[in-house]
């Protein structure tokens, strides 16, 4: 199946995109925004065919002053279609990011698999994460699962890291590349995949 991706580098303010999957190519959405102040996301995906298959991929690396909301919406219209999101955030110096997230399956969207996580890296003091995913299933065959997890680097993980020799900044740097690592695998472009990297690693 050809895979269509569909990047969005996301700056300040409020933004809203919606997407009607009317087709049975694997789409990729990419949501990512860096050292951003203020931001308001809302994401709407739609899977109008049978068979159609999105992946929605959210990267947020938050600093100083950062604030950013993010709603999502994965609506499963038909039969056989296959929605997975993966948000993850790296925040610091007092960043805020808040998500709520629903998925919603129709009647009609019988052997939909659906999957919602959002993950948050907590680093330094003052950052806070709120995550509210949520379902909505009509249908009665169907999976559909979501979930959320938010916490600060593990200090046993940095001091092993330290016991090898390497320096603290660069423990640092290494979890928050880990941290991000199955978000970024998710884009099949190796093109796409390394600006993803060199932006992230430019502003770790």
């Amino acid at each position: 199946m050809k895979t269509k991706n569909i990047i969005q580098n996301i700056t300040n303010g409020v933004h809203e995109y919606s997407y009607q999957i009317k087709d049975k190519k694997n789409y990729t959405i990419v949501l990512a925004a860096f050292s951003v102040q203020k931001l308001d996301i809302s994401l709407s995906v739609y899977l109008a065919a049978p068979g159609a298959v999105v992946s929605i991929v959210g990267i947020f690396l938050g600093g100083k002053s950062s604030d950013v909301h993010l709603h999502t919406l994965q609506v499963h219209q038909a039969p056989n279609t296959t929605s997975n999101l993966l948000v993850k955030t790296v925040l610091s110096d007092g960043a805020t990011f808040n998500y709520d997230g629903r998925i919603r399956v129709e009647k009609l969207a019988q052997k939909t698999d659906a999957y919602q996580r959002n993950e948050n890296l907590l680093i330094g003091v003052g950052s806070h994460a709120t995550s509210d995913p949520s379902l909505e299933i009509l249908a009665n065959d169907v999976r559909c699962t979501h979930g959320s997890i938010t916490g600060p680097i593990d200090p046993e993980e940095l001091w092993y890291l330290e016991s090898r020799g390497i320096s603290l900044t660069s423990a640092k740097q290494l979890m928050v590349e880990g941290h991000f690592l199955s978000a970024v695998n998710l884009v099949s472009d190796s093109q796409i995949r390394d600006q993803l990297w060199q932006k992230i690693r430019s502003e770790i």
